[in-house]
């Protein structure tokens, strides 16, 4: 027996259309398949950026709820603000007392030390050191002041800077620096 010899037929009810084989059908065929993908495409991004938008809009407004509520916070401890920087400046106004109190003993120690012979010219009081210029009549006064000095509680580290013939008058002119102690 032999075998029966299949054969196919193909039977196209529609003709198939001369424009779709044409150079330009084909392009245009080309172009509306790329643009179904195009359209696509652009509808999963508009999908994408939609979605996105609410989280970022949760984002924002859970920033300006905590943007609120740190200032509330900061608002809250501007009393606290106001009486600390108030308790700065007292503070610092007592400093500046307490160095004018300084200086005002410097002055008095000084006077309670220099002997009737000595005559200051230049005084230059500092926050720690005190800087004498001036004339005395004699050796004998200029040595009762460096050992005045160097003997006060309240003066320390006398340096003599110069030592001369006074060119105004008989004497000597003098120049000397000590460091200012805290005793009183």
């Amino acid at each position: 027996m032999s075998k029966p010899v299949s054969t196919s037929i193909s039977i196209n009810l529609l003709p198939e259309d001369e424009f779709l084989g044409s150079a330009i059908g084909r392009i245009i065929r080309w172009a509306i398949s790329v643009g179904r993908y195009l359209v696509i495409f652009t509808e999963i991004i508009v999908i994408v950026s939609f979605a996105t938008r609410f989280g970022l809009d949760r984002r924002v407004t859970d920033l300006n709820q905590s943007i609120t509520k740190k200032t509330a916070i900061i608002e809250s401890y501007s009393g606290l603000e106001a009486e600390f920087r108030s308790a700065q400046e007292r503070l610092k106004e007592y400093s500046e007392l307490e160095k004018q109190r300084n200086l005002t003993v410097a002055f008095e120690q000084l006077s309670n030390v220099t002997p009737p012979d000595v005559s200051v010219t230049t005084l230059v009081v500092r926050q720690k050191t005190v800087e004498i210029s001036g004339t005395t009549a004699s050796q004998t006064a200029f040595n009762h002041l460096i050992n005045n000095l160097q003997l006060s509680p309240y003066f320390s580290e006398v340096s003599i800077d110069t030592v001369g013939d006074s060119e105004d008058s008989s004497g000597y002119d003098f120049k000397l620096s000590a460091n200012l102690n805290n005793a009183n």
